[in-house]
């Protein structure tokens, strides 16, 4: 893969969040959170639940793409912003706006996505979801 189509990719799937972009048996670690989800329908249904569920208008921006086509490797950084209008981390609806910095590490294998590592500041995010939590 060129390192303009690793890029291309790489970013595509920043911009959608669309499981498709993974191999069917990928894996991607919530290092924060020691959680591994197997596999392309896993993965899915984490992003579904992460950007449609638990916070509504969610908005991620873009603060940067670095790629590494020798290796095979995209490295993104986002600001992610939504307000939680569902149970996250078995935290009560608050309503509160978060605003959480992320980084995502991709291994690209054949094209798609083989293995990521999410990295995201949990101190802040359940700070500021306990701050406002309905009881």
């Amino acid at each position: 893969m060129t390192g303009s189509s690793l890029r291309e990719l790489v970013e595509a799937y920043a911009r959608s969040r669309d499981p498709e972009y993974f191999a069917p048996d990928a894996t991607v670690e919530q290092m924060p959170l020691g959680r591994v989800l197997k596999g392309r329908a896993a993965i899915g249904a984490m992003l579904r639940t992460f950007y449609l569920e638990t916070f509504s208008d969610p908005v991620e921006r873009i603060v940067g793409v670095a790629v590494d086509d020798s290796r095979g490797i995209g490295v993104v950084e986002s600001m992610f912003r939504g307000r939680h209008m569902g149970e996250a981390f078995g935290i009560a609806i608050g309503g509160t706006q978060i605003e959480v910095p992320m980084v995502g590490v991709y291994e690209i294998h054949d094209g798609l996505i083989g293995c990521g590592r999410l990295y995201f500041d949990v101190t802040t995010l359940l700070g500021d979801l306990r701050r406002t939590a309905r009881p």
